[in-house]
């Protein structure tokens, strides 16, 4: 952060556009990134006299971080004012709320689409010509960097102008390539790299609020997306079709996913940080009998019993600790984001099983608690049973939303 970035009074850059950086940044060196509420943490734990706005027209703001700049010393500097260069719609990094257009994001920082693998790594048959994938490839970016775009602009409608004029516009001397199975795969890992980047400009937080317009045009756009590449697709070969719409179809779950979770962050939020509901929370939290429900569990699916109870024990601490000091959504989130590396990614690492038997257990044993724990609030006619049920359909839906984008990654 230190080398890319620097204190300015009268500046601001997107959010977005900074997690976009960080994440072409660890791919270009191999790191695992980590998710944008934590990477916002650290950013402003590095900055910390940084503050947040948010510009751009109503229902269609975003938020920046303003107070700090790109460096002329940075590679993404060129990027930055390429991109200003390129795009009719590009502003230079914002001055102030004046400066504000009709896009989701204002300084075109936030366009930035990560690199897509090289073609010299394909092991293409014989009869497919290198230097036409590669050509396809470069055409590809370019359709994918403009659909990202119009994204941006909050244009969702144009993405199916912009996939019809690509496939039914395509060469007929470029169709023997898209019938090679690795190109088709390399597809759908480009697909994969272009849905992230909308997924992170759209929605750089998961359980950030959003405007109602903005949520309401990206379930819109997640229902549609689907018919409109079919409709584009329909003269192709079937490999390609059935690549396309398979990754299509895991954004637009995505997409459904965290907007669902943004709006039940938005509800628990309110419960969360009014002191009374909280307190009430944590004494009908005393009031459960985790032994009980702990010696179940040990019945139930314990292979170990001492390990496994020691375990439960720390998480049941960690969260009453969450309760009595009347923690944020955000560290909330954070906490649910460790026990999904505990207990799922650790895992995997020690004992070499597969990431979704991994997750499946933890899943299965998360179940477990959780319907116990609302039956003993239940039979205590709990006073903030609404509330726990809120938070718990909060935390089971953002846990899954953790285990599914993992997934998709392997």
């Amino acid at each position: 952060l230190n080398e890319n970035y620097e204190v300015a009074d009268g500046v601001s850059l997107p959010r977005s556009a900074l997690y976009s950086h960080y994440l072409d940044f660890c791919e270009k060196n191999s790191l695992s990134p980590v998710n944008a509420a934590s990477f916002g943490k650290i950013i402003r734990h590095t900055f910390p006299n940084l503050k947040t706005r948010r510009l751009g027209t109503r229902g269609q703001s975003k938020y920046h971080y303003y107070g700090i700049t790109i460096k002329t010393t940075s590679p993404y500097h060129d990027t930055v004012c390429n991109a200003a260069r390129q795009s009719s719609s590009g502003h230079s990094v914002t001055k102030s709320a004046q400066g504000s257009s009709s896009s989701l994001i204002v300084a075109p920082g936030g366009t930035l689409l990560p690199s897509f693998p090289s073609v010299n790594h394909l092991n293409l048959p014989a009869e497919v010509s290198r230097d036409k994938v590669k050509t396809f490839l470069i055409m590809y970016r370019a359709h994918c960097q403009r659909i990202l775009d119009t994204i941006l602009r909050a244009n969702f409608g144009e993405v199916q102008n912009f996939l019809v004029h690509f496939w039914q516009g395509m060469p007929s001397h470029m169709l023997e390539v898209l019938g090679c199975s690795d190109v088709v795969d390399l597809i759908g890992v480009c697909d994969g790299i272009l849905y992230k980047a909308i997924s992170g400009v759209l929605i750089p937080g998961t359980l950030q609020p959003l405007p109602a317009s903005l949520t309401q045009a990206i379930r819109h756009f997640a229902k549609q997306l689907g018919r409109w590449l079919e409709e584009s697709l329909a003269h192709l070969p079937a490999p390609l079709q059935q690549r396309k719409l398979s990754v299509a179809k895991s954004f637009a779950h995505s997409l459904r996913r965290q907007t669902s979770l943004t709006h039940l962050a938005q509800a628990a939020r309110t419960v969360l940080h009014s002191a009374e509901p909280v307190t009430q929370m944590l004494q009908d939290w005393k009031q459960i009998d985790f032994e009980g429900i702990a010696r179940q569990a040990m019945w139930t699916f314990s292979q170990n019993v001492e390990k496994d109870y020691a375990k439960i024990k720390e998480i049941h601490t960690e969260f009453t600790q969450l309760l009595d000091q009347q923690a944020t959504i955000d560290q909330y989130a954070e906490w649910a984001s460790s026990l999904v590396d505990r207990c799922v990614t650790k895992r995997v690492e020690k004992e070499g099983s597969s990431y979704q038997k991994c997750a499946q257990d933890f899943l299965l044993k998360w179940s477990f608690f959780s319907i116990r724990i609302v039956r003993e609030l239940t039979l205590h006619s709990a006073h903030s049973f609404g509330s726990f049920h809120l938070l718990h359909m909060l935390l089971e839906d953002y846990i899954l939303f953790i285990v599914e984008n993992q997934s998709s990654q392997d």
